[in-house]
């Protein structure tokens, strides 16, 4: 029986992950702040949650009212 080499191991590994799509930080973001995926549907774009958008308004209001009151008077 012949022994497979530690370096082997970790190419076979790292091939094997690679093929899996579904896995890997930026689809874990991506499930976060995106609509779910259809899975009937394919290609479609997927927009953004609702509390993402109403945080990114939210923010986007303080940071220009502060502008206006500490910087432009």
């Amino acid at each position: 029986m012949d022994r497979i080499a530690t370096k082997e191991v970790n190419r076979m590994l790292r091939q094997c992950l690679l093929r899996r799509s579904d896995l890997g930080l930026w689809n874990a973001l991506a499930a976060k702040i995106l609509e779910p995926q259809n899975p009937f549907g394919r290609g479609e774009r997927r927009t953004l949650q609702r509390w993402l958008v109403l945080l990114l308004v939210s923010l986007f209001a303080a940071i220009i009212a502060f502008a206006y009151f500490n910087l432009w008077n």
